[in-house]
């Protein structure tokens, strides 16, 4: 895709068709709120751990299994339960994400064994999977196209300031009243964000027009007076095709295909790579002669730099293309991983391309959503959104299990970061080639009804 064309659901009726009112500002400061929380609701387990496990006499085996256990929940929630909203509305799904994370966040703070924690891990799982799917086709429908990119790139910051926050709230909970207490933080920043959004959280002006109930157009209508915008005679008309709302057939079908297999494939990799990374950097730097506090002190270069990847995306996306951005991005991270592994193990050269390698891992998964929300409709916009984050929690329960076999087996940094360079180039070419795909294809004037473009 050049850098001027533009994707599926660029178009878009409603709140979207003109300029940002203040209604819309505020839904996605909302958005960008909730993924506060849930940074926060990620980061409190580990946080908790060190002490809970103390106290509870807990097994590292038993802990890991708590820890797989969300990851397995998030894989559900983004695969089975974030599609949802393409059949019964983003309102319903997303209220009911919010909700069930306070109350499963505030049941963890009073549980009194590992068999409770483990179920009420799973429910936290399945909420973040489905919200995180939610927020980001939220922000990008409520978004005017030129203000979109930058407003999914500070929806992901939040996430990072999240996990920041629950670390100083960790500091202050452990010090003056237990682990427990992280845990009712989360649960009330999560209570807070339900109230605020079943006050502004107005139900998907797309989704209504492409449902057409008795009163949907009443309810659009509603929706444009708080983003004072002129109100609908009529619903808008609908694609000559309609699609099979909220399945995976959706997703293959004819036009989707291609493009859906392409972007699958960059989001498994580039989990593979991503949480390689989060997992194992801090050991291998240590390996590398780093010291432990220096070692430790990566996590704070890697999380400035994984923001300013974040923001470089949303800014650049829009003129260069966020296909193309974002293949950039991918093969940046190849060539930055093959260079952390030659390094030789100085200080300032490994911590300076750890952040380097950050900033571009980082910056190609918010260019991933981009992507995705600009090349499905409408009707299948969670379903596809879900499949890529769903994708990504397998990568990133992968990527891992690869890093520790190649490390037990005898590798050094180099030969390490050699084999995950090679993997961070299957997203490059996958997103090169989605880009060239969507470059072939004609565009329309009604995008919903065009084929994706990246």
């Amino acid at each position: 895709m050049a850098g001027t064309s533009r994707g599926a659901g660029s178009e878009r009726p409603g709140l979207l068709a003109a300029a940002m009112s203040p209604y819309q500002y505020l839904v996605v400061a909302l958005c960008c709120f909730c993924n506060v929380a849930d940074g926060f609701d990620v980061a409190s387990l580990a946080l908790a751990a060190p002490v809970l496990t103390r106290e509870w006499g807990v097994a590292p085996a038993v802990l890991g299994t708590i820890f797989g256990v969300s990851s397995v929940g998030l894989s559900i929630g983004a695969f089975a339960v974030a599609p949802l909203a393409d059949r019964i509305g983003r309102r319903p799904v997303m209220l009911g994400a919010i909700g069930s994370l306070a109350a499963a966040l505030l049941l963890t703070s009073v549980s009194t064994d590992v068999y409770q924690l483990l179920v009420l891990r799973l429910v936290t799982g399945v909420g973040l999977g489905t919200l995180v799917v939610c927020l980001n086709t939220t922000v990008a429908e409520v978004s005017t196209d030129k203000v979109r990119n930058v407003a999914l790139a500070i929806l992901h910051l939040g996430f990072t300031i999240g996990t920041m926050t629950a670390s100083a709230v960790a500091v202050l909970a452990l010090e003056y009243s237990g682990w427990r207490m992280i845990f009712v933080a989360a649960g009330l920043l999560n209570a807070a964000t339900f109230v605020a959004s079943l006050a502004l959280l107005g139900e998907s002006p797309e989704f209504l027009a492409k449902r057409r109930h008795p009163r949907d157009l009443d309810r659009i209508n509603q929706l444009l007076a708080r983003a004072q915008k002129p109100p609908l005679a009529d619903f808008p008309p609908l694609d000559a095709a309609r699609r099979e709302r909220g399945t995976i057939k959706a997703l293959l079908a004819p036009d989707l295909r291609q493009a859906s297999l392409l972007v699958w494939a960059a989001s498994l990799t580039y989990a593979i790579v991503g949480y390689f990374l989060l997992n194992w950097k801090p050991t291998i730097l240590a390996n590398a002669g780093l010291s432990p506090t220096l070692a430790a002190a990566s996590g704070m270069i890697t999380g400035a730099c994984g923001a300013l990847g974040h923001l470089t995306m949303g800014l650049l996306a829009k003129p260069v293309g966020e296909g193309r951005l974002t293949a950039i991005y991918f093969a940046l991270a190849a060539v930055s991983l093959i260079i952390f592994g030659i390094q030789p193990p100085d200080p300032v050269p490994l911590l300076a391309m750890a952040g380097v390698t950050t900033l571009f891992v980082v910056g190609a998964y918010t260019g991933l959503f981009l992507v995705a929300v600009k090349m499905y409709p409408a009707d299948v916009q969670n379903t596809g959104v879900g499949f890529v984050v769903g994708f990504g929690r397998v990568g990133a329960i992968i990527g891992p299990m690869i890093g520790g076999f190649l490390l037990g087996a005898g590798l050094d940094r180099m030969d390490t970061y050699f084999v995950f360079s090679a993997i961070a180039i299957v997203p490059a070419v996958t997103m090169h080639l989605a880009n060239r795909l969507a470059a072939r294809r004609p565009q329309s004037g009604d995008h919903h009804a065009a084929s994706p473009a990246v």
